[in-house]
């Protein structure tokens, strides 16, 4: 039995373009997300990693354990590490960015890939899927940062906005004092 040359392929095996439309929109919906796991593993492309890490003056034995030199992300072992940890070190931090940035470049490759390439409509959906994990992903690294990058001292800013609310919270109570006083 012969393979299925190029020829051999119809027009019907391809993606449509409404399709192809459709998937993607998807990874545009806010909640594209829902419902998704991050990847087990992810490969990446060793000059994005190469680069990220030159960025910020680092050697691959900075690099998270569950990120290979070779491209290889152990994505879920690290998402659930970075939850699992109690802070967010500065390096760690500057891990997190670069990563983020490596997964949204990969992102953004394969909604490419969904836009431009002639695909049949089952390796579409699973870029279309692959791309929404990594979203998920993006999120969820983004999400570590914003609840563990606090553990740093607030900066002026922040203190006088605590300043502020609690000045307010002392003179609402003050009101609601005199206000009781006024009825007895």
């Amino acid at each position: 039995m012969r393979e299925n040359s190029k020829s051999d392929i119809s027009l019907k095996d391809y993606l449509t373009e409404e399709e192809r439309k459709k998937l993607v929109a998807s990874l545009h919906h806010a909640l594209v997300w829902v419902g998704v796991k991050e990847p087990q593993e992810l490969i990446v492309d060793n000059g994005d990693l190469s680069r990220e890490i030159e960025k910020f003056h680092q050697t691959e034995g900075d690099l998270p354990a569950e990120v290979h030199a070779s491209g290889k992300i152990e994505l879920h072992r690290l998402i659930w590490r970075l939850i699992n940890e109690k802070e967010i070190t500065e390096p760690e931090r500057i891990q997190i960015e670069e990563i983020i940035e490596i997964l949204q470049k990969k992102e953004r490759s394969e909604e490419e890939a969904l836009k431009e390439e002639a695909l049949s409509p089952e390796r579409a959906r699973a870029i279309h899927d692959e791309a929404a994990g990594i979203i998920r992903s993006i999120l969820d690294l983004k999400d570590v940062l914003k609840k563990k990058g606090h553990a740093a001292a607030p900066d002026d800013a922040t203190e006088e906005l605590i300043r502020q609310k609690v000045s307010q919270a002392k003179r609402w109570n003050q009101i609601i004092e005199e206000i009781k006083g006024d009825k007895i």
